[in-house]
């Protein structure tokens, strides 16, 4: 218990409102279709931080009258860190402040918005976290999804900027000029287009047609429709069967 209370994972969530949701998502998918994306994404980072074993897990939360707790995500109502400033950056320091002033000595921000994190991941960044090493996993985009640091390097979030654009670069450089060791995870993906999206889709089992692009899903259906003709012909042609000699 000690060792897992020494590890944090930290993940910031958002209602599934629309308003709430970036501008650039809505842009990609449209208001409805980024709304179940993100809330489905949300899920999968949430299951995957809570099914760890060897770490806490706190959630940064912006409330709504609508959304006033957590039971949209669980049942069980988790709890949770209540946003006091909207701007993200602001959110990812207090999240990370709140985490060390509860005891924790090594603390883990995951990004929803890349689907591939895998546990895997999480232990390894645990592992190699310490004063003279921080975690970094970056996307393909030169955005980061994954940050482990302890307190003392704390001042990598302190100052602005670190957040936006190529980010994961950021981080690294700001590393670097501390003297500190960077252990980076595997590259992946964040999910910004329809193109991740469709990689995103192929990697799971069934999604619901609001994940899906209009035409790819008149398409799906289209197959779905020529498959179910074809076993109809099938069944159609096939011969009766031979009655047995007298």
């Amino acid at each position: 218990m000690s060792q897992k209370r020494d590890n944090c994972i930290i993940l910031l969530v958002d209602p599934p409102e629309p308003d709430k949701i970036s501008q650039e998502f809505k842009t990609a998918f449209g208001p409805e279709r980024a709304t179940h994306v993100n809330s489905d994404l949300l899920s999968s980072a949430y299951k995957l931080a809570k099914g760890f074993s060897e770490s806490i897990l706190l959630l940064s939360y912006l409330k709504t009258p609508r959304h006033p707790d957590l039971t949209w995500l669980d049942p069980e109502d988790p709890g949770f860190l209540e946003v006091k400033s909207h701007a993200l950056e602001d959110r990812i320091q207090e999240a990370f402040r709140l985490a060390f002033f509860t005891g924790a000595k090594k603390a883990v921000l995951i990004r929803h918005l890349s689907p591939e994190l895998k546990s895997e991941w999480l232990s390894l960044s645990f592992e190699a976290v310490s004063d003279k090493t921080v975690a970094i996993g970056a996307n393909q985009d030169g955005s980061f999804y994954l940050l482990g640091l302890t307190q003392q390097n704390l001042k990598l979030v302190e100052a602005p900027g670190f957040f936006h654009g190529k980010s994961a670069e950021t981080l690294v450089e700001r590393a670097k000029k501390n003297k500190l060791t960077v252990f980076s995870t595997p590259e992946t993906y964040a999910l910004n287009s329809e193109e991740t999206l469709l990689k995103w889709m192929e990697s799971k089992e069934t999604l619901p047609p609001l994940f899906q692009h209009p035409q790819q899903a008149g398409q799906q259906e289209s197959k779905k429709s020529h498959r179910h003709h074809s076993r109809h012909q099938e069944a159609q042609v096939q011969p009766p069967p031979e009655k047995p000699p007298l």
